[in-house]
């Protein structure tokens, strides 16, 4: 009886999900199909079923979405979202992203009273859940940043040349757009776009670097802001700022080398509990429902999770070398 008020809240919200999610999926309202009957875009079918499918996914979030951008509720925390899925390049709106992260706390919540019916248990595995997203979203802006890192030196290598060719900075800006490829292509693209709508390009530089993230780009960007100021020969500076870059990405694969026997073991020391726990309760079920069943199993868990996070913390302070 004591779960019974947790297990009510979590049916009540996957109930609304998945009505919300019904309803997107069996709605004959198709504004996009009565929007493309006045434009002269064609498009195959692959693509108008990928853009249904994405549709409706939005509209499954929308009730959700919507109550918590009425609600004022994670002000603060909706922003550090929002610049979180700029620096990833995901379109989605802050809110949404918020949606997904409730709709898993309360699926994971309800997966531990259904499971476990344990309390604590049950609240670890709900702040698993709505962490999940968070982590994936930080892998991908990690994945983003390193690959747009790596190709700043060709990056500054097309702008030096187009430089030396005679051509202005928005011209070399539209040599790079078109001749890389990649995230580092895309940004010289909106950088290139909002120059052509009329932001200056101090501002425009400025918003790719909040857009990107990247220490090296904004080392790029303030020696192009410091040349348009006060003069000197940017090509020059340029090709100075690449060699650096270089430098500094061979030190880091470097220091990863040397690194990587560090970050192995602690991966190892990491998951083993977690290993030897499974191991334990397909040999012996018996001594692993103690724990989750008794208080002061409960109370040696959390304290092992607790060291385990410290330990995981200590590590990575310690291989973490900054170049």
């Amino acid at each position: 009886m004591e779960y019974l008020p947790v297990l009510l809240i979590s049916g009540i919200s996957l109930t609304a999900f998945f009505y919300q999610l019904l309803c997107g999926l069996f709605n004959k309202n198709k504004y996009i199909s009565r929007l493309d009957a006045y434009t002269n875009q064609s498009e195959t079918v692959k693509d108008e079923k990928v853009k249904k499918q994405q549709e409706n996914y939005r509209q499954g979030l929308g009730i959700i979405a919507r109550s918590i951008e009425k609600s004022g509720f994670f002000t603060k925390y909706k922003n550090k979202i929002r610049r979180k899925l700029l620096n990833a390049n995901i379109m989605m709106k802050p809110e949404e992203f918020l949606s997904i992260c409730l709709i898993l706390f309360v699926v994971s919540g309800l997966m531990g009273a259904l499971f476990f019916k344990n309390f604590p248990v049950i609240m670890a595995m709900a702040v698993s859940g709505w962490f999940v997203p968070l982590l994936i979203l930080k892998r991908n802006i990690s994945k983003r940043l390193r690959t747009i890192n790596n190709q700043l030196g060709d990056t500054l290598t097309v702008l030096s040349n187009s430089l030396k060719a005679g051509h202005s900075f928005f011209q070399a800006v539209d040599s790079v757009s078109r001749e890389l490829t990649g995230p580092m292509a895309d940004e010289f693209a909106k950088l290139q776009k909002e120059i052509s709508l009329g932001v200056n390009i101090e501002t425009a530089l400025d918003n790719m670097v909040k857009r990107v993230g990247s220490d090296d780009l904004e080392l790029m960007v303030t020696a192009v802001l410091i040349q348009r100021q006060i003069g000197g020969n940017l090509a020059e500076i340029l090709d100075n700022i690449s060699e650096t870059i270089r430098q500094r990405i061979r030190a880091k694969g470097e220091i990863k080398t040397l690194t990587a026997q560090g970050r192995i073991s602690g991966w190892i020391i990491a998951l083993l509990p977690f290993f030897l726990v499974a191991a334990i309760s397909m040999i012996s079920p018996e001594h692993t429902k103690t724990l989750v069943t008794n208080p002061t199993g409960i109370i040696m868990i959390i304290i092992a999770l607790v060291m385990e996070f410290l330990g995981i913390l200590f590590v990575r302070k310690i291989i973490n070398i900054e170049v």
